[in-house]
Protein backbone atom coordinates (compact mmCIF):
# COMPACT_ATOMS: atom_id res chain seq x y z
CA UNK A 1 0.00 0.00 0.00
CA UNK A 2 1.36 3.34 -0.91
CA UNK A 3 1.41 6.21 1.43
CA UNK A 4 0.13 9.41 0.44
CA UNK A 5 1.80 12.32 2.78
CA UNK A 6 0.27 16.16 2.75
CA UNK A 7 4.09 17.18 2.77
CA UNK A 8 7.69 15.62 2.25
CA UNK A 9 10.63 17.57 3.59
CA UNK A 10 13.84 16.84 2.82
CA UNK A 11 17.22 18.47 4.67
CA UNK A 12 20.39 19.43 2.13
CA UNK A 13 23.23 18.21 3.21
CA UNK A 14 21.98 15.16 5.50
CA UNK A 15 19.44 11.91 4.97
CA UNK A 16 16.58 13.87 6.98
CA UNK A 17 13.34 13.30 5.45
CA UNK A 18 10.26 14.03 6.94
CA UNK A 19 6.46 13.17 5.78
CA UNK A 20 3.62 15.32 7.19
CA UNK A 21 0.08 13.28 7.26
CA UNK A 22 -2.76 15.46 7.64
CA UNK A 23 -5.51 13.71 9.99
CA UNK A 24 -8.52 12.78 8.16
CA UNK A 25 -11.59 14.55 8.08
CA UNK A 26 -13.85 15.17 10.99
CA UNK A 27 -16.57 16.60 12.11
CA UNK A 28 -16.32 19.66 14.45
CA UNK A 29 -17.44 16.74 17.19
CA UNK A 30 -15.46 14.65 16.49
CA UNK A 31 -12.22 17.51 16.71
CA UNK A 32 -14.00 18.47 20.18
CA UNK A 33 -13.44 14.88 21.68
CA UNK A 34 -9.99 14.64 20.55
CA UNK A 35 -9.27 17.68 22.18
CA UNK A 36 -11.31 16.76 25.17
CA UNK A 37 -9.04 13.61 25.54
CA UNK A 38 -6.36 15.75 25.09
CA UNK A 39 -7.40 17.93 27.93
CA UNK A 40 -7.88 14.83 30.46
CA UNK A 41 -4.55 13.28 29.54
CA UNK A 42 -2.59 16.48 30.76
CA UNK A 43 -4.85 17.42 33.93
CA UNK A 44 -3.79 13.51 34.79
CA UNK A 45 -0.19 14.37 33.70
CA UNK A 46 -0.16 17.28 35.72
CA UNK A 47 -1.89 15.82 38.45
CA UNK A 48 0.69 12.71 38.90
CA UNK A 49 3.33 15.48 39.59
CA UNK A 50 4.13 16.47 43.01
CA UNK A 51 3.92 19.76 44.52
CA UNK A 52 8.02 19.98 43.96
CA UNK A 53 7.83 19.27 39.76
CA UNK A 54 4.90 21.56 39.49
CA UNK A 55 6.76 24.04 41.23
CA UNK A 56 9.75 23.99 39.01
CA UNK A 57 7.63 23.41 35.73
CA UNK A 58 5.97 26.62 36.55
CA UNK A 59 9.26 28.90 37.58
CA UNK A 60 10.56 27.60 33.97
CA UNK A 61 7.78 28.81 32.25
CA UNK A 62 8.20 32.12 33.87
CA UNK A 63 11.37 32.54 33.01
CA UNK A 64 10.68 31.73 29.72
CA UNK A 65 7.89 34.54 29.53
CA UNK A 66 9.95 37.11 31.07
CA UNK A 67 12.62 36.66 29.00
CA UNK A 68 10.53 37.44 25.64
Amino acid sequence: MERKYDATYRFPGSKGVVHVVAPPPMTEEEVNNVLREYDKAFWAAWKSLSTEQKLKINARCEDASQSK
